[in-house]
């Protein structure tokens, strides 16, 4: 599932995780999601929130309560603007 993430993707995973003691990987999940999200179209997949989840090393349930408590993140496609 890993391939589900782009090259970049993992480049700015990778620049944010070197912010972090190596054992909060976790730490990283606000700014990978967003990323991802942003690189989506401006929402996320479930398989994308998996692909996150598997690159930190998280549960998914971890990464899915995280995108579900934000209200930066969009779980279906939007429209441009948000209002």
């Amino acid at each position: 599932s890993l391939t589900v993430l782009s090259q970049q993707a993992r480049t700015h995973i990778d620049h944010w995780l070197k912010k972090f003691p190596a054992d909060q990987k976790q730490s990283a999940v606000i700014a990978a999601l967003t990323f991802v999200q942003e690189e989506n179209g401006g929402w996320l997949t479930n398989e994308l929130m998996d692909a996150v989840a598997a690159y930190l090393g998280m549960p998914k349930i971890a990464v899915y309560e995280v995108s579900t408590f934000y209200t930066m993140f969009e779980l279906k496609p939007v429209g441009r603007h948000k209002i």
